[in-house]
């Protein structure tokens, strides 16, 4: 293998791993409180594990569901839309 096809080879290697790097380190949806139907049992999960599990609480910003996944505040120091703005027919 030439340098020059080494080289190649190195650098779509790294910009592979980089994608799936940026792919990966997407946030998540939250974790969620679920309950057992059947046996009552609560646990934390990202995903729900089965019919038997019902969404309790959630969304939390940690593995253990303690933080609570708070949205985004509404800014209210941006301008008015000017669509807004036009008279009413």
């Amino acid at each position: 293998m030439t340098k020059q096809a080494l080289h190649a080879a190195v650098l779509a290697g790294l910009s592979s791993l980089a994608m799936c790097g940026a792919a990966l380190a997407q946030p998540s949806g939250g974790f969620y409180l679920l309950k057992n139907k059947e046996s009552g049992k609560v646990l934390c999960s990202q995903n729900p594990i089965s019919p038997d599990w019902v969404r309790v609480a959630g969304p939390f910003k940690d593995q253990d569901c303690k933080l609570e996944q708070k949205p985004e505040p509404v800014r209210t120091d941006l301008p008015a839309n000017p669509l807004d703005l036009t008279p009413k027919k």
